[in-house]
């Protein structure tokens, strides 16, 4: 039984981990790219815009891709709580066996926190301002504070995807030497 619990937690990490680390190389690549290429919005023409066509082209690709990895980020999640649930029942840690587990569940804790907060928050919020945005392209007085808070938001959703990756890479570290007790026969 220990060893399907450890298969569910390494596939269950190793995805969410991989799944994270992928979006935080290729997203920067992708925005980068589209702005490189000096793509225009053929519906949404305003000299305000300029030099943000690449950049609000960029961000629906994105966008589209985080859509699917949010989704497997919560599976992962989900498949890591049942094997951090079966580890707690299965190796009764207690004493000075006790704080890995608590530091694996804390992790697991915090990860899963950064993301629901960048999924139900921060992600909607950086969508509105994009939107308000381009709604308003030629209104400065309204367009540029939504840029704004564009930048902000797209700095918080790196930042949020760094911590992941961070606290993710802390619970493989923290996980490297789970096993259970050893029994001593007489």
């Amino acid at each position: 039984m220990f060893d399907l619990v450890q298969i569910i937690y390494w596939l269950a990490l190793s995805t969410w981990f991989g799944a994270v680390l992928f979006v935080a190389i290729t997203a920067p690549l992708i925005l980068r790219t589209a702005r490189e290429s000096k793509l225009v919005l053929t519906d949404v023409l305003s000299v305000n815009l300029e030099g943000q066509h690449g950049t609000l082209l960029g961000g629906p690709i994105v966008g589209k891709i985080m859509g699917i990895v949010f989704r497997v980020e919560l599976a992962c999640a989900a498949a890591l709580l049942v094997a951090l649930i079966g580890q707690w029942i299965l190796l009764q840690p207690h004493g000075p066996y006790l704080m890995p587990p608590v530091v694996r569940t804390s992790l697991w804790v915090a990860a899963l926190g950064l993301l629901v907060y960048d999924w139900r928050v921060a992600w909607p919020r950086m969508w509105r301002d994009r939107q308000e945005y381009i709604d308003h392209a030629d209104e400065p007085d309204v367009a540029n504070p939504a840029l704004d808070r564009l930048n902000r938001g797209q700095s918080e959703a790196a930042m949020l995807l760094m911590f992941r990756v961070a606290l993710l890479l802390g619970l493989i570290l923290f996980s490297a030497n789970v096993r259970p007790a050893m029994v001593v026969v007489t």
